[in-house]
């Protein structure tokens, strides 16, 4: 059974219409800098399908890439994610779900260098009253990371330190898998796969991306690199390699920009994600596909699969 919802507000406040300050946004993935009076985008702006899907390659995704440069790259990632959590809207379509199955435990895979688990998890458990324990993982950890959110959430964050192939995870590792601004890193093939996975274990699985196939998306990736020269002081761990590779050869700067804007490229719209997702031969399965809004230019495009018996 498939459902579709088109993009819904979420408590957003309107810029004042006078404004032309600058102001950062970005997601998880994506950073750009753009003005608050920025004209409402045209439908074909906003439209995922400005161009087809195309399945280039993401340095970060590439075994030979620097294990140092990926750990700094995915460290700029979490920066982001935590600072301004543009997944928080998830929270209205995940807790309900969640509470169908009666479910407290959260597998998050591709999980970088842990993004906006924290705040998101903070929001399910002390704003929701929805304590809900997680488990990050990742083909490549980022084990600073990693050990930094375990001891920050208290033990409620938990961390495998051993690779995870988010194709087929661990038989042990239970609960409700999820991608955050992950899954356009996989081609049709392992896409159906990681679906049809989470419907065969009876799994849920919930998809959530902020990356778009759109003009304006594009262009924010452009300006990222603006945007990491001003925040790596602030990133932590402080490294002075961070300093050299951004500030003297700068390799993350380019490197963010190259893979934001493939990763907009790479992402699945949701009529892709709907195909994807009947083409799951699993009768006791529901999936629900949508977008909502975040921030400014922003929307999350979601999948959510649940065995419709439990449900």
């Amino acid at each position: 059974m498939l459902s579709y919802h088109k993009p819904t507000e979420f408590g957003l406040t309107a810029p004042p219409a006078a404004s032309s300050v600058p102001v950062v946004v970005l997601s998880s993935r994506l950073l750009g800098v753009l003005p608050l009076a920025w004209p409402s985008p045209s439908p074909e702006l906003r439209s995922h399908a400005i161009v087809k899907r195309l399945q280039l390659f993401e340095f970060h995704d590439l075994e030979w890439f620097p294990h140092s440069w990926r750990i700094m790259l995915t460290d700029v990632l979490q920066f982001s994610g935590r600072a301004f959590n543009p997944y928080a809207p998830v929270v209205d379509k995940l807790k309900p779900v969640l509470e169908s199955l009666n479910c407290h435990n959260i597998v998050d895979l591709c999980s970088g260098g842990s993004g906006p688990i924290l705040p998101l998890q903070r929001l399910l458990t002390e704003k929701e009253n929805y304590p809900v324990c997680v488990t990050i993982t990742d083909k490549y950890p980022n084990l600073d990371a990693f050990r930094q959110i375990r001891a920050e959430s208290k033990g409620t964050i938990m961390a495998m330190e051993a690779p995870v192939d988010a194709t087929s995870p661990p038989e042990d590792l239970k609960g409700f898998r999820t991608f955050f601004t992950s899954f356009h890193h996989f081609d049709e093939p392992a896409a159906r796969q990681i679906l049809a996975d989470a419907a065969k274990r009876g799994a849920g699985i919930g998809v959530f991306e902020c990356n778009r196939r759109s003009l304006l998306m594009h262009f924010a990736m452009l300006l990222s690199p603006l945007f990491i020269l001003f925040i790596t002081p602030w990133i932590r761990p402080f490294r002075w390699s961070r300093l050299f590779w951004t500030y003297v050869i700068p390799v993350i700067p380019l490197v963010t920009a190259w893979d934001g804007v493939v990763s907009n490229l790479r992402t699945y719209s949701p009529s892709e994600l709907r195909r994807l997702a009947g083409s799951i031969s699993q009768d006791n399965f529901v999936w629900d596909v949508g977008e909502m809004r975040t921030m400014v230019i922003y929307r999350v495009t979601y999948l959510l699969g649940y065995s419709k018996t439990i449900a």
